[in-house]
Parts: structure tokens; C-alpha cells; sequence
């Protein structure tokens, strides 16, 4: 009651108290606002959707705050952020990321989209953030090139983080232990406080709780630019060969293709006879040795005007072709052709599998070193379309020996 009354008897005390703390509110606004609106432009970010391709069978999606799980036969435009994606035995998937990288699932894998953002404003430093969390089973990842922004990619497993530069890689997790391999590009793996850098052709393994073990050869690569980085020459040999050299001609070329760089074959113009385009590079190398031998590459269909693989299951739009010596010294070879045309009633079908239009398969062949006609030395690695009007592409060929 009596600081009330001193108040009115000194009324300009009361205005400079008011005035005061009108100036340091203001002051705070001054700063507080600026540095609200400065705060906001660099931690802003918009959330963006990964984009589901189904290779083969029936793909699990789970989303946030859905009790069951989506069942995706063909694709599904827009997974969320936090979604779970799952394949079995008889499944295989694709994801395409907002800024065009890729993450092939194998068959028995999981993976959980953590965060998939870009910075909402041009003003902001941060770049781009993909944080993916393998769970269990086999992943292909494609980084492709920071267009707009830095991209920070990382993949997350039960044993250890793999920060991802541009490049292809493949991530393999079992309970036991998680393995990175660097087929092009460059990985940080960090676990346990250990931190191990791989550059091409090296891998790294981690166990739960323990420090990176590498780096570490990974499989010989027996192929020389089987990513087409470089030129097709003079690792790869184009050619060409037709019935009618007046009908067009075939061509080769290398293209770019979002995240990869792939060997393109075409041939249109209403073609009406047989051709064949191609690549072939030279391998001459004794394998006797090896316990292992696998081909690996990645095919995309997306022409073909002969149905199946032609009337003698020869002609596919994409054909990859093994040369090779038995351990008697004969000349031998391996084909596998891939189609996505039904081939017409009583056409056979013979070494070749029917495989979806417009998307990159991932195609792996069993262990050739248990073939029947066991090779004992490649000679040559063949990759040609073959009919009348095709247009394919191939990327990330690879054919790996293990002792």
C-alpha cells in the first residue's frame, strides 16, 4: 500500500520503469525476430516421398500411425517418411529417392526411410539429408550427384552408420554383422567409436559393439568399366551385325540415367529383319583357382518389337554371354536373355526370363563355377540386343571371382 502511494507521488519513477522495460522488450524483439527468421530459413526443411517400384512378388509397406501393413504388387508413388519397406524370398524392390538416388532391396530385406528432407529455402546451408536404416537382408545403394544442394546420405544398420558419397554400394546386414562394399565412390563407416574409410573395390565388416574391420579387398572384379564412368573403348567393343544392310542399323552408346551411367542399345525405324548390337570386352583370365564365380549387372527394357526371345529363343532385348574354357580345353559359353513381351504360343523360351518394362532389374547368377561345364578360363564377356526394333540398357556389370 505504501509503495503504491510513493508511486503516485513520484509518477516519472513509474514512466522511467515503464519506459525502461518497454526498451529492453524492444531491444529483444529487435534481436530475438531477426535471429527467429534466421533460425527458421536454415532448419526449414520439406519432407519429401520415395517413389516404390516392385521388381518381383509382393512388397510389405508399413507406414507411421497404420496398424497393417500395405501389400504393393506393382508400385506405390509416395511413401511417407518413417515407412518400413519389406521383401521376402519371392520379392525384390526399388526405391527411387527425391534427388534421384536409388536403393535396390534384395530378397529378405527391410528398410526404414528415417528421414528423406531438403532444406525448404535456397538461404540455408544445410544440404540435403537421407538417413536409411537397414535392417536385415542385402541393399544396392546408387548416390547420384548433388544437383541444387549437398546431399548428405547415411545408412544405418543394427552395427555401425555408413556416410555415403556419390558412388554405388552395396550393403549386406546379418544378425551377426553388417558388410559395406565399394563398387565406385567413397564410404565412411563409423561403429564403436572406430571410424574406416573405403575407396573402390574395398569393403569393411562390423560386428555389434566392435570397432570396423577394414578396409578389405572386396570380390576381384574381372571387368574393366563395367559402371561406364569412361568411355565404351577400349575396354568394351561396340559392333554391330544385320541381315539387310539397308534396313537400320543398331547403335550403342553410353547414356546417363539418373543415378548410374548405362551402355544403351537401339534400333527402330521399323526394322523388319534380324540384328544384333553389342559390347564385348576381352577378359583372358585363368580362374581355376576361385571357388566362386558370379555375373552381376543391371538390365532396364524398355522397346522390344519381337515377342519373348524370338522364334528360337535367341533374340532377346538384352543378352549377356560368357565365353569360357571347360577343364578339357573346349570352347564353351553361358547365356541368359531377359524379355518382357510374351513370346507368341509354341516359341520357347530357353535360358531367358521375363522381367519388368521401365525399371532397373538387378540380376545375379547363381555360383558358374558349380556349372556343369565348369570354366577354367574366360575368355570373353558378350552384352548385345538382338531382333528387330529393341531398345535396352545395361550398368553396373560385374563379374566376381572369390578365392
Amino acid at each position: 500500500m505504501k509503495r503504491t502511494q510513493t508511486m503516485r507521488r513520484k509518477p516519472e519513477r513509474l514512466a522511467w520503469i515503464i519506459l525502461l522495460t518497454s526498451f529492453v522488450v524492444f531491444c529483444g524483439l529487435m534481436v530475438g525476430i531477426p535471429l527467429g527468421i534466421r533460425w527458421y530459413v536454415i532448419n526449414a526443411a520439406i519432407v519429401h516421398p520415395t517413389a516404390l517400384t516392385v521388381i518381383r512378388g509382393t512388397v510389405l509397406v508399413e507406414m507411421p500411425n497404420m496398424g497393417n501393413p500395405i501389400g504393393v504388387r506393382e508400385a506405390m508413388e509416395e511413401v511417407p517418411e518413417g515407412s518400413v519397406v519389406k521383401t521376402d524370398s519371392t520379392s525384390q524392390a526399388f526405391l527411387k529417392l527425391f534427388e534421384d538416388s536409388t536403393v535396390t532391396l534384395y530378397n529378405e530385406t527391410q528398410v526404414k526411410l528415417l528421414r528423406t528432407r531438403s532444406p525448404r529455402f535456397g538461404l540455408s546451408p544445410k544440404p540435403d539429408s537421407i538417413v536409411l536404416l537397414v535392417k536385415g537382408g542385402r541393399v544396392r545403394v546408387g548416390v547420384a550427384p548433388a544437383m541444387h544442394s549437398p546431399l548428405d546420405l547415411r545408412v544405418q544398420t543394427p552395427h555401425a552408420e555408413a556416410r555415403l558419397e556419390e558412388g554405388g554400394y552395396s550393403i549386406e546386414v546379418t544378425n551377426e554383422r553388417s558388410q559395406v562394399v565399394v563398387r565406385y565412390g567413397r564410404a565412411t563407416i563409423i561403429a564403436a567409436e572406430g571410424t574406416v574409410t573405403l575407396e573402390q573395390g574395398e569393403r569393411a565388416t562390423v560386428e555389434m559393439g566392435r570397432a570396423p574391420v577394414g578396409p578389405l579387398p572386396a570380390e576381384q572384379n574381372l571387368l574393366v568399366n563395367g559402371n561406364f564412368e569412361g568411355e565404351l573403348s577400349p575396354a568394351w567393343v561396340p559392333y554391330n551385325i544385320q541381315v539387310d544392310p539397308k534396313e537400320p542399323s543398331g547403335t550403342v552408346e553410353i547414356v546417363t540415367e539418373g543415378d548410374r551411367r548405362a551402355a544403351r542399345f537401339f534400333r527402330g525405324g521399323g526394322a523388319r529383319n534380324h540384328c544384333e548390337t553389342g559390347i564385348r570386352q576381352r577378359v583372358d583370365k585363368d580362374v581355376r583357382d576361385f571357388t566362386s564365380l558370379k555375373l552381376h549387372l543391371s538390365v532396364k527394357l524398355i522397346n522390344q518389337s519381337l515377342p519373348g526371345g524370338g522364334y528360337l529363343s535367341s533374340e532377346f532385348p538384352i543378352i549377356v554371354r560368357l565365353d569360357y574354357k571347360d577343364p578339357y580345353g573346349n570352347d564353351q559359353f553361358w547365356t541368359h536373355g531377359f524379355y518382357y513381351k510374351d513370346p507368341i504360343q509354341n516359341w520357347p523360351i530357353l535360358n531367358g526370363e521375363k522381367i519388368p518394362r521401365y525399371i532397373w532389374y538387378p540380376y545375379e547368377s547363381g555360383n558358374l563355377m558349380e556349372s556343369d561345364a565348369k570354366p577354367v578360363y574366360i575368355t570373353s564377356l558378350t552384352i548385345y540386343a538382338s531382333g528387330w526394333e529393341y531398345e535396352s540398357m545395361v550398368s553396373d556389370v560385374e563379374l566376381l571371382a572369390e578365392e
